[in-house]
């Protein structure tokens, strides 16, 4: 039993009321100590910090005079003797819950927090107070944070400092490492309204991890954006805050190309970089790249990987035959392959060169075809670009097909040819326009083309400057869109003809004045030809064969008949007739044209002749009695000449 008199009337007061005790007298003696209800005070860690810092403080029971307790309900014995604590309200920012005490102080200085110890009397359990009392504490002013030192963390590089610059694109920012004063309370370190972290008491740094946070906020390749980072007390108590700027710059600017030279052609040729004409090979594609950075610090700016991306896109269709507007067909006999994707390397390259950087891309085992053309070109930083090529590429490794044709057929060696309108030449791969007629010459001398309905294809002219019945050699180049070129060479017989006054032609002494010649113009050479008097005649006649018949149809033109003959024909034949009025000179001058259903024309025989007459031999007559017929009169005598010929009357 606690020897306290207090705890001696409190145990009375509790356990033994008056009514009970039936003794009639108690007499106690001895000196009498009081002990009081002691608490002590554990303020917890750190300082008490006005505005900012949430502090708690706990008190206990201490000392022997009862046990200290924050339960209304507790009840003393005998052996236990309870005491009630409790915090009194304050207005310094510090609510209670039992013990403790919490809270952040809303003021500075020396504090006290009033509190008291009461015990319950008596069966009405009546709250007696003992012993009322204050804990002090001293609150100091909260210093604002000062922030001193970022370290930025991109894809395992650490950037210190209050700026960085990013140099692949899309990269994200994965930590920011935040450097602070130390303080004598929590630092909040938040990014907006996201990420944040915080500084323990007295510390002095900690980590955003901010995970996802791009370099970039806009899909500019260059630019610059500030992140805000923010230091504050957890409860946001300074307005504004600490902040600094974390300027983020970026330049996710790629190598591009600046312009480009294909080259199908088997020959070299130049292109300008930096400034300087540099020779490139036979199939090859040039490309000149160009860095905006050029000359800037560091290597993370460099050309490095390019790549040339050819996808066959259909624009060249090639085919081996074609039909002109007149139905002529025309098979080439070419063949084409199927051509594929493909993705070449440069076969050389980077090669600085001025400002400029060149790459080499080799063609020829590309398959003949037209290809959509890509390049895809990056930096050392992995920051591409990609250029396609506005016009499709076309690749011909093989020469165009060079025909003369004549009937369907190709032109042969001393051939006869009608019509030379008919001759077709035709330079051809795959496609029109692809090759073309670059020249054309007929006995060194050129001659000019008629267009059909295909470029590259065309009809030669009509032949009336050649010369008929003889050879001539025709020569024909053909050249393709790079220059291959390929010849035709070869003799051909035009207008393998003859006609003829054979009577008049067929140097035969002629007579002037005493004479009636008829003669009819004759075939002597060639194809038949089916002769007419006039042109009017020869086209009824093949008009009742077809349009499109070969069948010809031949017609004289007179240019100069000798006087006192004129025109005459025997059935649909035609010829000469009549008298030579002049004696000596008689120039014959005409031409026979030949046509056909298809509507061709061309002269087919020229004859200019000059045709000398002389007058015959005056007659004598002389006659001597021979004989004596009987009935004819004595002096009738039979005549003979001894010159000339005999007269008909």
């Amino acid at each position: 039993m606690r020897k306290s008199g207090l705890g001696l009337a409190l145990l009375f007061s509790l356990i033994a009321p008056i009514k009970a005790v039936y003794a009639e007298a108690i007499m106690i003696s001895g000196k009498l100590q009081a002990d009081l209800p002691a608490v002590s005070f554990d303020p917890g860690p750190g300082d008490f910090v006005a505005y900012v810092n949430s502090n708690t403080i706990t008190a206990s029971g201490a000392g022997t005079a009862c046990n200290v307790t924050v339960d209304d309900r507790a009840t003393s014995s005998v052996d236990n003797l309870v005491c009630f604590f409790e915090w009194l309200p304050n207005t310094l920012g510090l609510t209670s819950n039992g013990f403790t005490l919490s809270g952040v102080p809303n003021t500075t200085g020396d504090l006290k927090l009033p509190y008291k110890i009461s015990y319950f009397s008596g069966s009405e359990r009546k709250k007696v107070e003992i012993v009322k009392g204050e804990y002090s504490i001293k609150s100091v002013a909260p210093v604002k944070p000062t922030i001193t030192g970022l370290k930025s963390s991109l894809n395992g590089l650490v950037y210190d400092g209050f700026s960085f610059k990013s140099y692949l694109k899309d990269e994200a920012i994965k930590d920011i490492a935040v450097s602070v004063e130390p303080r004598n309370y929590i630092q909040y370190i938040s990014i907006g309204s996201g990420s944040a972290c915080e500084v323990p008491i007295g510390g002095t740094s900690c980590t955003i991890e901010v995970g996802s946070i791009k370099a970039s906020d806009t899909d500019e390749l260059l630019g610059s954006r500030d992140i805000t980072i923010t230091a504050n007390s957890k409860n946001n108590y300074f307005a504004p805050p600490e902040s600094k700027k974390l300027v983020v710059n970026w330049d996710y600017r790629p190598p591009v190309v600046d312009h480009t030279l294909w080259n199908f052609t088997d020959e070299a040729k130049t292109i300008k970089v930096g400034g300087q004409d540099i020779y490139t090979g036979a199939k090859t594609v040039a490309v000149a790249v160009k860095v905006p950075q050029q000359e800037t610090e560091g290597e993370w700016w460099l050309p490095t990987a390019m790549s040339l991306t050819m996808t066959p896109d259909g624009v060249f269709k090639p085919t081996t035959k074609v039909t002109l507007d007149d139905g002529t067909e025309i098979d080439f006999k070419q063949s084409w392959a199927t051509p594929l994707r493909r993705t070449l390397q440069p076969v050389s390259g980077p090669q600085k060169v001025g400002d400029e950087y060149l790459y080499i891309f080799d063609l020829t085992d590309l398959i003949n075809g037209s290809y959509a053309a890509t390049f895809t070109v990056e930096n050392t930083s992995k920051n591409s670009s990609t250029y396609t090529e506005p016009e499709s590429k076309l690749m011909l490794s093989d020469n165009p097909t060079l025909m003369v044709l004549k009937d369907g057929q190709v032109l042969t060696k001393r051939a006869p040819v009608y019509f030379l309108n008919e001759i077709i030449v035709a330079a051809f791969q795959g496609q029109a326009g692809v090759a073309d007629i670059k020249s054309v010459t007929i006995d060194n001398k050129v001659v000019s083309l008629t267009p059909t309905n295909y470029k590259g294809i065309y009809y030669l002219p009509v032949g009336d400057d050649l010369a008929v019945n003889s050879d001539h050699e025709i020569t024909v180049v053909a050249e393709n869109l790079y220059g291959k070129n390929v010849n035709f060479s070869t003799v051909f017989t035009y207008q393998p003809t003859g006609f003829t006054l054979k009577n008049l032609e067929k140097n035969v002494t002629l007579y002037s004045r005493v004479r009636q010649y008829t003669d009819l113009l004759s075939q002597t050479a060639g194809d038949k030809c089916t002769l007419f008097t006039t042109e009017e005649n020869a086209n009824a006649y093949l008009a009742w064969y077809g349009e499109k018949s070969d069948v010809t149809a031949c017609y004289p033109q007179w240019n100069n008949v000798p006087d006192g003959l004129e025109f005459y024909f025997k059935g649909r034949t035609p010829g000469l007739t009549g008298f030579f009025n002049k004696t000596g000179e008689n120039l014959l001058d005409y031409q026979v044209y030949m046509i056909n259903g298809k509507g061709s024309k061309a002269v087919s025989a020229r004859n200019r002749r000059t045709l000398t007459t002389q007058l015959p031999y005056n007659p004598i007559i002389s006659y001597k009695k021979n004989k004596v017929i009987a009935g004819i009169n004595p002096n009738t005598a039979l005549a003979y000449t001894t010159g000339g010929r005999p007269l008909e009357y």
